[in-house]
């Protein structure tokens, strides 16, 4: 099965009022809780969101909830790095 590599960029808090840092349980329920308006942009090899169409939104939530995700955090922002399986269509 193929995989997708995206990358991330999320925003914790606000901008005048955000952590430098969480631990791994804070970032992982913040995660589980993150909505489409928390996503700054979404990066892969070929594409770029700003505004994250709803499906692909779902599909980094569901990745996220099995924890099949690397991140970093400074100044209130996340990054993250998840491999999203995809499903090829058979003949």
């Amino acid at each position: 099965m193929k995989k997708l590599l995206f990358h991330i960029e999320a925003i914790i808090g606000d901008r005048h009022d955000s952590p430098d840092s969480l631990d791994e349980d804070e970032i992982h329920q913040w995660l589980l809780n993150m909505q489409k308006q928390d996503i700054l942009k979404v990066e892969t090899e070929t594409e770029y969101w700003e505004d994250v169409p709803m499906e692909l939104f779902e599909l980094i939530k569901n990745n996220i909830k099995d924890g099949n995700f690397e991140h970093t955090m400074a100044k209130g922002h996340l990054w993250l790095k998840i491999e999203i399986p995809l499903e090829t269509e058979t003949d």
